[in-house]
């Protein structure tokens, strides 16, 4: 007795590529623009650089726990490597030439702040960095 198993390998390879098709289209891979990359990478390196000089004068007030924590997350190359996953560095979640001025706006008011600025949050009062922050937190 023969058993004819072809009917059965289609709906396994229907279904295959129904669950491949799908896996690729629910992560967005973004728009590939060399130019923002190198340019926002340095913008990132500066904002990271800006954060760790504030940190290094009151390093004695971080608790210890969070100092190898902090450290990690400042250090340039780690810095580099978690932008590298936004949105804002895969012109992912809104119009590519807003994420540009935005991430440029709000990086230009980082810089111009004092340790004192920054410690107090007064990051959350510039229009450009809150809507920096819906653009790195769409999904």
């Amino acid at each position: 007795m023969t058993i004819n198993t072809q009917p059965f390998h289609l709906p396994i390879l229907l279904s295959a590529f129904i669950l491949v098709f799908v896996v690729s289209c629910k992560k967005e891979k973004g728009i590939v623009n060399i130019e923002w990359q190198n340019e926002s990478l340095s913008l990132t390196a500066e904002i990271c650089a800006k954060y760790r000089n504030c940190a290094d004068k009151e390093w004695k007030s971080i608790p210890e726990n969070l100092k190898k924590f902090t450290e990690g997350r400042l250090e340039e190359t780690q810095c580099q490597k978690r932008f590298r996953e936004s949105n804002a560095y895969k012109l992912i979640g809104a119009d590519p030439l807003a994420i540009q001025s935005t991430y440029k706006e709000c990086h230009g008011n980082i810089l111009r702040f004092s340790c004192q600025d920054l410690q107090e949050g007064k990051i959350d009062t510039v229009g450009a960095c809150l809507a920096f922050q819906k653009i790195q937190n769409a999904n």
